[in-house]
């Protein structure tokens, strides 16, 4: 009976100690946070969740749904993800957790699950859910366009340079302001 108490004393503790830090303000959301235990255990669990969730799907290697594919990587996903000798844009070097190259690690997955990922998102991370305006067909080739990444030819690198965003670097976004402000011009 003692145990029992002591247990239940000890569930209400934490309960309480987990609503003074979440009710209370401090629990840190800010993308600069450094990795905690939380982050450590939740790519363990996507990772099971996703294995779990993808369906068994082989997506055949054709150059024809890669080039389709490459179309709607370079709207969707090359500014956050980037490609070899192409840096994502400078909004993603912010997100936490940063979106992974896709050469590397991601290749290890199956095409059930990355088709999975394209489709469904990972929720909190900055990865959308292609899903709800791409057909099926679209997310397949988006993932033939994946496979083929890390044997990108030359012409298909200076190609996704050139789709990616130009960016305003912050000295003229600051002298742009400062010139609109001097002629009265507020935002």
């Amino acid at each position: 009976m003692r145990f029992l108490l002591g247990l239940i004393a000890g569930l209400i503790l934490v309960g309480a100690a987990g609503a003074f830090m979440v009710y209370g303000g401090h629990v840190s959301v800010a993308a600069t946070t450094p990795p905690d235990m939380l982050d450590k255990l939740a790519p363990v669990a996507l990772g099971h969740a996703v294995a779990h969730q993808a369906p068994k799907m082989t997506i055949p290697a054709d150059a024809a749904a890669a080039g389709r594919g490459m179309e709607h990587y370079d709207e969707n996903c090359l500014p956050c993800h980037g490609a070899p000798g192409v840096k994502p844009v400078e909004f993603a070097q912010g997100m936490n957790p940063a979106p992974p190259g896709l050469d590397g690690d991601t290749q290890k997955l199956s095409d059930g699950e990355l088709f999975w990922i394209v489709k469904n998102g990972i929720r909190a991370s900055g990865m959308p859910a292609f899903g709800v305006n791409h057909q099926d067909a679209e997310i397949q080739d988006i993932v033939a366009f994946i496979r083929h990444i890390p044997k990108l030819t030359d012409e298909e690198r200076r190609a996704l340079a050139a789709a990616q965003p130009h960016e305003h670097h912050h000295e003229e976004a600051g002298k742009a302001g400062e010139s609109a402000h001097e002629e009265g011009h507020h935002h």
